[in-house]
């Protein structure tokens, strides 16, 4: 017993050695920066256990702390530092230095394969300057008539609420509403009433995300070979097929088709760049491939794939805060729905482009949700090199993280009123509040969202159909809030609605 003790602490003595040597470079650039106190091999990883809730509150008590010192924070996963960026120049820098994300990225690559969030940065290099400007804006005009579509089929369903107990708007209608509206414009419907998301895919993409969200709060998890032998690995593939299985059929049958147009001849001409059509994101990567012999079609499913889970998941939880805040601020709603009758009267038209481009407060009403509640609280990126700041210099093998959550709650940034829900401040002749690094919802640089100008026409066009037709209702003072793959209510988000 007492020779096993020794050996015991030997191999320990030996461990922490081997540590403090690898670490000893960083622990010396790295000095001086705010941290928490460390645990032996856990370092502060301990500071995020206990779930969602406990990794927002930690979230918020650093981010505090760095807005202070004007400093990023420090943590320690194990061996590995991890800087928590929260607004600044330092963020500028950081985000068109570093392309690579951190191993646990990697986690969702059986669903996303090397897409545009997971792939490394030598795939994304190559891919984005082919992608950069997809969802221009002639594309996403073309989208209008499915955003109208699911916009009043989401309405439809509020109305049925009508008079009945608070009700919880995100799991009941808004996910499966944007959901199926991001995978009609992803892979295009030959009709926009056609719907895509099945029962069995819908289960399927909510267990995946769930087991993804579990696989990255469990450590023991994160090595391959010991995941691969979990029951949550079989169950998360089993989930994968299911999801796979749908946008395969619909990408196979669309190049299908695209390969008898080419060799009949009748291959679309270009369009007029000022023309409104609907094209949907799978046939422009076809168009791609035939240009660009990267755009395999592994490779065109992972970017389907990717920008089907990216804009679900962000567009949902942007249009259930948008209207968790307006339901709780009378005046925000009120002066919402005096915007929208200046441009809409008493009529329930669909919603045009033209449209979009007047609804200045519905815009200003979005920013400040996205500045308080970001879908994505964090994101992260890799540190290939050494990148000296004005304070201090990033060692090479850093997790650099860009910090929405507390960049959008700095004072330093956003002044005394910071907590207060008051989307006139994007409106206000002094911009100097808006600094770009402090909204951060769509990250910053080189790596940064493709998506934006679809994410905002359907937003206007969801939020415009819902405050014509109905008021909202909520109370969000005991609001409770966790984090995993993006920001989510926990209690005290339930809404009503009334009709006008």
């Amino acid at each position: 017993m007492y020779i096993s003790l020794v050996l015991l602490g030997c191999a320990l003595w030996a461990a922490w050695v081997t540590i403090w040597l690898r670490t000893r470079r960083a622990r010396r650039l790295l000095a001086g920066l705010p941290c928490y106190p460390e645990l032996p091999f856990f370092g502060s990883v301990h500071k995020f256990f206990g779930g969602g809730e406990r990794i927002l509150r930690t979230l918020t008590e650093l981010s505090a702390i760095s807005d202070e010192k004007s400093l990023p924070f420090l943590l320690w996963i194990g061996p590995v530092p991890a800087l928590m960026f929260t607004g600044g120049e330092d963020i500028k820098t950081v985000t068109n230095a570093f392309i690579e994300k951190p191993y646990y990225y990697s986690f969702a690559r059986p669903w996303l394969g090397n897409g545009l969030v997971t792939g490394p940065g030598s795939i994304w290099k190559h891919n984005i300057r082919n992608l950069a400007g997809t969802f221009n804006t002639t594309v996403v005009d073309g989208y209008q008539n499915v955003f109208n579509a699911q916009a009043q089929n989401l309405v439809r369903n509020l109305k049925k609420e009508v008079g009945a107990e608070p009700f919880d708007a995100m799991h009941k209608y808004l996910a499966y509403t944007t959901l199926e509206t991001v995978c009609q414009t992803a892979l295009g419907v030959p009709d926009i009433t056609d719907s895509i998301v099945t029962a069995e895919y819908y289960a399927s993409f909510n267990m995946a995300v769930k087991l993804l969200i579990r696989r990255g709060l469990n450590l023991f998890q994160h090595w391959g070979p010991l995941y691969r032998l979990s029951s949550s690995h079989k169950q998360f593939m089993k989930c994968i097929d299911v999801i796979h299985n749908v946008s395969d059929t619909v990408i196979n049958r669309r190049k299908l088709e695209w390969e008898e147009k080419k060799k009949s001849g009748v291959i679309e001409k270009e369009a007029d760049p000022s023309e409104m059509r609907f094209k949907s994101f799978l046939d422009i990567l076809l168009e791609i491939s035939e240009r660009d012999e990267n755009m395999t079609l592994e490779q065109l499913k992972a970017e389907v794939d990717t920008i089907i889970v990216g804009g679900q998941e962000t567009v949902a939880t942007t249009l259930f805060y948008c209207l968790l805040m307006i339901g709780c601020n009378d005046d925000v709603q009120n002066k919402l729905y005096e915007e929208l009758k200046e441009i809409f009267g008493d009529s329930k038209r669909a919603v045009q482009k033209q449209d979009l481009a007047q609804m200045k407060y519905c815009e200003a009403v979005i920013y400040e949700t996205l500045r308080l509640y970001p879908p994505a609280p964090v994101v992260m990126r890799y540190a290939d090199k050494d990148l000296k700041l004005a304070t201090f210099t990033i060692p090479k093998d850093t997790a650099c993280g860009i910090n929405a959550w507390g960049a959008g709650r700095s004072r330093r940034l956003w002044g005394a009123d910071v907590l207060s829900y008051r989307p006139e401040r994007w409106l206000e002749a002094d911009l100097a509040c808006t600094h770009a690094t402090g909204l951060l919802a769509f990250s910053y640089g080189r790596r940064s969202c493709i998506g934006k100008k679809y994410a905002m026409a359907f937003l206007k066009t969801a939020l415009a159909y819902c405050v014509r037709e109905l008021r909202i209702i909520s109370d969000a003072e005991n609001l409770r809030l966790r984090v995993d793959l993006a920001l989510r209510p926990v209690s005290g988000h339930l809404l009503k609605v009334q009709l006008r």
